[in-house]
């Protein structure tokens, strides 16, 4: 059982703090490539692409499920954004090169794959959401660029205790 209202809240800075560690390990295998942004946060809702490089977690949908016949588990739904700065045509319309346009991919590529599988040995390991009762993976999803952001957006359903309330009388 959880412990009050900051639970959910709670729940949502530990995944900001392990998506930063996955991030932060692509500079020990590709020299060339960043680390997580300086910028990350745990946002009130899906975040604006205004900012690049950013990462930012937010609490998506909470559902609940049946697993048997009257007891219902809580489903947290958890989403990560990645943005970076991708290359846009320059004043006369012109598209970027493709030597910049490879750039800033192998850089949100490596993003991906490093929150992916970072985020799958903790998990293995019980080392992320230890206060959960599982794990459900979504997708892991390109991020259509705008205004000169890319990236990417994962999505992991957790499932999470609630708190016990206590009614005023």
């Amino acid at each position: 059982m959880g412990e009050g209202p900051g639970d959910l809240h709670a729940l949502a800075v530990e995944y900001l703090a392990a998506c930063v560690a996955a991030l932060d390990t692509i500079p020990d295998y590709e020299t060339e490539l960043l680390g997580a942004p300086l910028r990350s946060l745990v946002a009130p809702g899906p975040p604006a692409f205004d900012c690049c490089d950013q990462l930012a977690v937010h609490v998506a949908p909470i559902t609940e499920r049946e697993v048997v016949k009257g007891s219902n588990i809580n489903q947290v739904n958890l989403i990560v954004h990645i943005t970076r700065c991708v290359p846009m045509p320059d004043d006369d319309g012109n598209p970027p090169p493709p030597s910049e346009q490879q750039a800033a991919a192998a850089q949100i590529n490596a993003d991906k794959w490093a929150l992916w599988n970072y985020l799958h040995m903790l998990i293995e390991d019980g080392l992320l959401f230890e206060r959960c009762c599982g794990v459900l993976w979504g997708t892991l999803s390109p991020l259509t660029p705008s205004g000169g952001c890319g990236g990417s957006q994962l999505t992991l359903t957790v499932c999470f205790d609630g708190y016990e309330a206590v009614p005023s009388t």
